[in-house]
């Protein structure tokens, strides 16, 4: 399972450079590879339930013992794995007919860029799913970072660009966090893996959550750091529907859900900042809702209230209540 977990993650990162060989038929080859890729997470969510379906996690980056990449599957990651895929690979099909010069409101062909690093967005999302370590979270966090930029400033005008550059840092703040996070637990355990949480005295854990939550408070455009995802509206309309339905922004969800899981007993004081932080996001979206005049600008306030209540039932899930977390991943 471990090879195909791998072989799906690949898949897209060797598409991508395919296509950046390509003059001619480089859209049609993007959705091939991320037809494949979907196909994919099925053979592994497929072959994990035959397996028995236990939570199983495989090293297979390690040095000295230390685990620095690995994959785990598990009832979360096979189904968000195809989730975040099949959605790429949606989006990947619909460009090919919205990025056309038949386009009567954005008359435009698509370039090889554009299919080259949504698919690394692709393979970056199914990577930072299946992760079992801190260390391969942030080095898949950190490429979706990048080909966010590269995708929402793809029209290169001055909005665009400025758009794109206010994401790339925003998150990268974020993503201090995780850096954070992922060395004070090396430090405490010896380990990366995301399962040693679990063995961490309360105030270690307690830190490393809360790395853990500042990164994906950035990814999830959450205050303080929510102003980004209006702004990247700027993008094509396919990278704005793949930025809204599972790229970016459930990266940062995903991350703290998988630290909740895999944190044991959490710290209540980590539950109850996550709750008042969505409580005042929720509120805060809700009342930029009412100014918007533009459709696309409205619709990332509402993915922002959305994202919310998935941090409200995960902060939840860290005070004790196992039906809370179902309900968020769920959502």
């Amino acid at each position: 399972m471990e090879r195909l977990a791998l072989i799906t993650i690949i898949l897209p990162f060797v598409g991508a450079f395919i296509v950046g060989l390509n003059k001619k038929h480089f859209a049609q080859i993007a959705t091939v590879f991320a037809a494949l890729a979907t196909l994919g997470t099925m053979l592994v969510a497929g072959q994990w339930f035959a397996d028995g379906h236990q939570s199983v996690t495989y090293d297979i980056v390690a040095f000295d013992k230390t685990a620095i990449f690995g994959v785990t599957l598990d009832a979360v990651s096979t189904l968000i794995a195809f989730a975040v895929v099949a959605l790429g690979f949606l989006i990947c099909l619909y460009s090919c007919g919205y990025l056309t010069d038949k386009n009567r409101e954005h008359p435009h062909n698509g370039l090889p860029r554009f299919y080259a690093f949504l698919l690394i967005f692709i393979g970056a999302m199914a990577g930072l799913v299946y992760s079992s370590t801190l260390a391969g979270q942030l080095l898949f966090f950190e490429i979706t970072g990048g080909c966010s930029w590269a995708l929402i400033s793809y029209y290169q005008t001055p909005k665009a660009q400025a758009a794109a550059m206010k994401a790339l840092i925003i998150t990268h703040v974020g993503a201090i966090g995780l850096y954070i996070a992922a060395a004070y637990l090396f430090s405490q355990s010896g380990t990366f893996s995301i399962t040693a949480l679990e063995h961490l005295d309360p105030s270690a854990k307690t830190i490393v959550l809360f790395g853990v939550m500042f990164a994906a408070w950035g990814k999830s455009a959450q205050l303080p750091m929510q102003i980004w995802l209006p702004n990247a509206m700027e993008a094509p309309t396919p990278v704005s529907a793949y930025l809204h339905a599972a790229s970016m922004v459930k990266v940062g969800v995903y991350i703290f859900a998988r630290s909740v899981m895999s944190a044991g007993e959490i710290p209540h004081i980590v539950g109850e900042v996550g709750i008042i932080m969505a409580m005042i996001t929720l509120i805060y979206g809700f009342l930029m809702y009412l100014p918007q005049t533009d459709l696309k600008r409205l619709l990332a306030y509402s993915t922002i209230t959305q994202l919310s209540y998935i941090f409200i039932g995960i902060s939840l899930a860290a005070l004790g209540s196992k039906l809370a977390f179902v309900a968020a991943i769920s959502y």
